[in-house]
């Protein structure tokens, strides 16, 4: 198969396996400011398969999980977000291919602060201060829940070849 369609597929599989995992296994976040998910775990193992275009899976993935959850208007900061998260974890996954566990902690650590930085920031924008500060335990959460996914399914992503 051609190099390029099978990338493409890929990201396009990675972008529904992401969607999946952010719209349907959830928890909602009390005062409907969210939900917590298991989607970045899903991009951090997209990011193994993927490289730095886990990106683009990552963005639109969670972008139209937005959309069917009744977010729209975090769209564009999820975008922005979860597309720095998936680059960021794609490239150092790619660049970086024997990452060992303390590695791999520190990357999704600091993909996570990205994410609980980048929704409080827009947070602010959409709901005030006092209101962001009030999602950021959510968010930490949410971090947490991601870490943890991806430091269980990164070693198994690793193992399938494709």
């Amino acid at each position: 198969m051609n190099k390029q369609i099978r990338s493409i597929t890929y990201g396009g599989i990675l972008s529904a396996v992401i969607l999946l995992a952010t719209y349907f296994i959830k928890f909602p976040i009390p005062g409907g400011y969210g939900y917590i998910n298991f989607g970045d775990g899903a991009i951090f193992a997209s990011a193994v398969i993927m490289g730095p275009f886990a990106g683009l899976c990552a963005a639109l993935g969670s972008a139209l999980a937005d959309l069917l959850a009744g977010f729209p208007h975090y769209i564009v900061p999820t975008v922005l977000i979860k597309g720095v998260m998936g680059l960021l974890a794609g490239f150092a996954l790619k660049r970086f291919s024997h990452l060992t566990w303390p590695g791999q902690l520190l990357l999704f650590t600091l993909c996570e602060l990205i994410m609980v930085g980048g929704y409080f920031v827009a947070e602010v924008f959409l709901y005030g201060l006092a209101a962001a500060s009030g999602t950021l335990i959510f968010n930490s959460l949410q971090g947490l829940a991601g870490i943890a996914t991806g430091l269980a399914v990164v070693p198994l992503m690793r193992k399938v070849r494709v």
